[in-house]
């Protein structure tokens, strides 16, 4: 059984609820905290002994280049997760593909070696894009979040593809593989988000445990997600924020922490082998 641990690397003030207040203009007069939300994170994995994947923002590897091969050289894997957090559904082809090449461009100078794997912003995935990233030379991508009641998710048409491939919830498409977040599924059409964000800072981790044994047991591995601002509970609040926006974006945090520490512990228990994206290849 696997357990892929990823972390998408953004800064507090770049996340899509706070977009109608931090647009991209006014990013650089923000207060940058994520190298010490992220320093949070790999003292955590270090301690514990667990490699994750994560999927990098070029706007703060531009920043933050130390960090970024900080993150190798402690033994993570460094995705993309495109440079400046626009939807891509709100981006032509041409504009995405400008996207994207320039975040493999610029982490691959950083790091000195081929960043082979993607994560859209807030899973805006599309058949186009695995496309393009096919083209790009990416090998997976992990933009697939098929909890539906969320209108902000993008979609796959499996029979827009000529070769499809399934084997236990991952997806070869076409030559590039597919590796989708992993909710719960109740009977054949209920889909329950499971893997992390906003939804782990609000289900009691007992529950939220029990429903990763239950996919463990089903798919034999799970993908989990989250960011470094959710383990940052002295992040500035923004009281103008629509309340059920400021629900989302606070609900929890000052627990996270112990709550993922606790998780990894449940994971360990059960069995579980912490990989890498790409070692899940």
């Amino acid at each position: 059984m696997l357990a892929l641990i990823t972390i998408d690397l953004e800064d507090w003030f770049q996340v899509e609820n706070l977009r109608p207040i931090f647009p991209h203009e006014v990013w650089n007069s923000c207060e940058y905290r994520v190298e010490k939300s992220t320093d949070t994170l790999l003292r955590l994995f270090d301690e514990k002994g667990i490699k994750a994947t994560f999927f990098v923002l070029g706007w703060v590897a531009e920043r933050s280049p130390s960090l970024i091969r900080r993150i190798v050289s402690e033994g993570h894997e460094v995705a993309s997760h495109g440079h400046d957090h626009s939807l891509l559904n709100e981006k032509d082809q041409s504009g995405q593909r400008k996207d994207i090449s320039r975040s493999k461009a610029l982490l691959e100078d950083i790091i000195g070696m081929r960043v082979l794997g993607y994560r859209a912003p807030s899973f805006t995935i599309s058949n186009t894009l695995l496309m393009t990233l096919k083209e790009l030379g990416f090998l997976y991508d992990s933009s697939l979040n098929d909890f539906g009641l969320h209108g902000r998710y993008g979609r796959l048409d499996l029979e827009g593809f000529k070769r499809v491939e399934e084997k236990g919830g991952f997806y070869k498409l076409d030559g590039i593989l597919e590796i989708p977040v992993t909710n719960l599924r109740l009977g054949q059409r209920q889909v329950i988000p499971w893997a992390g964000g906003g939804y782990f800072r609000l289900i009691p981790g007992w529950i939220f445990n029990q429903g990763i044994r239950q996919i463990l047991r089903k798919k034999g591995h799970y993908v989990f997600y989250c960011h470094p601002w959710e383990f940052d509970p002295s992040q500035p609040r923004i009281r103008e924020l629509r309340w059920d926006r400021r629900f989302r974006h606070y609900v929890g945090i000052k627990r996270t922490l112990t709550k993922l520490e606790r998780l990894l512990d449940n994971l360990h228990s059960m069995g579980a082998k912490f990989t890498t994206c790409m070692s899940a290849l």
